[in-house]
């Protein structure tokens, strides 16, 4: 099979470009790879985004803006502008990454060859954790779910909040949080939380930090 060329699309929940992660990318990439970037609400306006804010037993998750600020949206109704942009980065990429860590059934359903780092990442986690205990930093919404996703790939699984959007004084507090409840290996995961975040958790904690992010750049290395 030849190997497929053209550039490498990032597809974000929120706004594209994402100033915050893509440099991350690109440092750890390289320069020689080119990257294309769509979101799923860079075509619509702020009425529209304003719409899409969760109500009821909706699933509320958290994303960026283009003036930096975070978001949160329903994923439900997200998902049909996020296929959207797949789509359109599927048109002239030899590969589209979601930066998401969390798990869209619909989505791959519509654009199979999406790449989905959730299921790159569990496999890495299960196999440095074993049956250790794992400690999860993300964003407050995500943390309700969090001890089941991960349940299976550790020992144990104790969480504490903080946000990518968040200040560096918050992660740095949860990553002693989780650190004090007993994990052994940390996981940071958000795509947001860039290489600084992760550094700056593991000289927090003493402990190894696997970030999303930055892993999963490492894993599209051995691809690109």
């Amino acid at each position: 099979m030849p190997i497929k060329t053209g550039p490498l699309g990032l597809l974000t929940l929120g706004h594209s470009p994402r100033r915050d992660i893509t440099p991350s990318f690109q440092t750890i990439l390289g320069d020689q790879v080119i990257l294309r970037e769509e979101g799923a609400l860079d075509r619509l306006g702020d009425k529209e985004i304003k719409a899409l804010a969760p109500v009821g037993k909706e699933t509320a998750i958290e994303t960026r803006l283009g003036c930096g600020s975070a978001v949160l949206l329903s994923k439900e109704r997200l998902v049909p502008y996020l296929i959207q942009a797949a789509l359109l980065l599927q048109r002239e990429c030899r590969y589209v990454v979601l930066l998401c860590s969390g798990e869209f059934p619909a989505l791959k359903a519509a654009c199979p060859g999406i790449l989905e780092p959730i299921t790159l990442l569990r496999e890495v986690v299960a196999a440095v954790v074993g049956k250790g205990t794992l400690g999860i930093i993300g964003p407050e919404s995500d943390l309700v779910c969090a001890p089941n996703q991960w349940q299976r790939s550790a020992g144990r699984v104790v969480c504490a909040p903080a946000s990518p959007y968040g200040s560096e004084s918050t992660i740095a507090r949860a990553a002693s949080t989780v650190a004090a409840s007993g994990a052994e290996t940390i996981f940071l995961d958000d795509m947001a939380f860039t290489e600084a975040h992760r550094v700056l958790a593991r000289r927090t904690s003493g402990c190894p930090v696997i970030g999303a992010m930055s892993m999963t750049a490492r894993i599209l290395c051995e691809l690109i």
